[in-house]
């Protein structure tokens, strides 16, 4: 590391004290982000840019759903640099504990809706961003900030972006896999929907009807034990399929009000994590060959794909297919060598990091756009894993991607 760098290493906790970060942290928890609903984090992370003398804009991504660029540095040129985090969070499952909109520290761990996926990572960003713009260095090229949204969509903000020509050299999205992992290898993640129509019968005439629940069921039961055959040694046990979510009723609105007659209408929404080499149409091949058996089978229903899914579910949107670089490329070993100067932490793993390589995340849209990428970012410990960072995770990853900037863009 050259004397600059080294300089502007020891300065990292003065330009950005750790109450300062754990601040930003919980501005972003107490703006609930979920997908399709945004906007209001994309504002929150635009006003805490200016605030901190960082110009950003925004992208209409579709009408009234934004997120936030900005650039530090030159105004042309291709950025060295891109860190690339998504906006959108988890919807809050029945165990979430205390008030989820309001972070709350213990220790070293920091609890608040979104923290973990991933909230702790776009905190990161924004503190490397702010460490840079206080430090003064001269950045010679351009780093370029990407707050998107839909990312748990398959990614519709960051292809919004690259089909807007926002490219880098170099990218790092710091999802929530740890500081010690710098992950470059992916599953593939295909969300799609089966829908099941039938007739719908008074269950006093059940047998003039046909039970779309019955025949879903099932389908499913077949789909869960057939074979896709898209297999790779290195990514046991894909592909796996899961069943999230089921929903069944009389119309094409699912009316739930009808129990005293069958279904003529059921939906399963599914998420299909499947490996490399493998492609959305090698999926799509493999889900059709099972659902024609079942077709064949139940040939007085109508069996349906839907691949993307109806919006009003907000699944899916864009295929997110898996993401394959070297895990020896230069942004990895940049890492490798920059968080020890900055932290405790050391990377224990690169490239392939299971079980954590089965994610799908904005990677692969990045990657296949010719930029290299890997991922870097802060998370939590056991238990309760995924209600909270741990801020010391969150620091070494922010003062890391700091250095990181430092290096390629200055």
């Amino acid at each position: 590391m050259n004397s600059s760098t080294t300089t502007f290493a020891d300065q990292l906790h003065r330009l950005l004290p750790d109450d300062e970060l754990v601040q930003l942290a919980a501005g972003l928890t107490a703006v609930p982000s979920f997908t399709g609903q945004e906007t209001p984090l994309a504002i929150h992370v635009r006003n805490t840019l200016a605030r901190n003398d960082i110009h950003a804009y925004h992208q209409e991504v579709q009408p009234g759903r934004w997120q936030t660029i900005a650039r530090l540095g030159p105004d042309r040129g291709t950025p060295a640099l891109l860190l690339n985090g998504h906006l959108d969070m988890d919807p809050l499952g029945r165990d979430h504990p205390g008030e989820p909109y309001t972070a709350r520290r213990e220790g070293d761990r920091l609890y608040g809706a979104g923290l973990h996926n991933m909230k702790s990572g776009l905190t990161a960003i924004l503190g490397a961003a702010i460490m840079l713009r206080r430090s003064g260095i001269g950045l010679l090229r351009p780093l370029l900030l990407e707050f998107v949204v839909g990312e748990l969509q398959g990614g519709i903000g960051t292809r919004h972006a690259l089909r807007s020509g926002l490219t880098a050299d170099a990218a790092v999205v710091p999802e929530p896999y740890s500081v010690r992992r710098v992950i470059t290898r992916t599953a593939g993640v295909h969300k799609f929907a089966i829908v099941v129509r039938g007739v719908t019968a008074h269950t006093s005439r059940h047998h003039e009807g046909v039970d779309a629940v019955a025949v879903l069921r099932r389908v499913l039961d077949l789909l869960d034990t057939a074979d896709l055959d898209l297999h790779n040694r290195e990514f046991p046990p894909l592909p796996r399929l899961q069943v999230a979510s089921l929903i069944a009723g009389r119309g094409e609105e699912h009316d739930l009000s009808g129990v005293s007659y069958c279904s003529d209408k059921a939906t399963a929404l599914i998420d299909l994590r499947y490996p490399p080499p493998y492609e959305p149409h090698n999926v799509s091949k493999a889900i059709d060959t099972v659902l024609n058996q079942a077709r064949d089978a139940y040939p007085e229903a109508q069996i349906t794909v839907e691949h993307p899914v109806d919006p009003r579910y907000r699944v899916g949107g864009t295929d997110m297919p898996p993401m394959d670089m070297p895990a020896d490329c230069a942004v990895v070993r940049d890492i490798v060598e920059l968080l020890p100067r900055v932290s405790d932490f050391r990377v224990e793993e690169t490239g392939l990091a299971l079980p954590y390589s089965y994610c799908g995340n904005d990677t692969t849209h990045l990657s296949r756009a010719g930029i290299e990428c890997c991922l870097f970012g802060p998370r939590g410990s056991t238990p309760g894993t995924e209600h909270h960072v741990l801020i010391s995770e969150m620091r070494a990853c922010a003062d890391t991607l700091a250095l990181l900037a430092a290096r390629r863009c200055g």
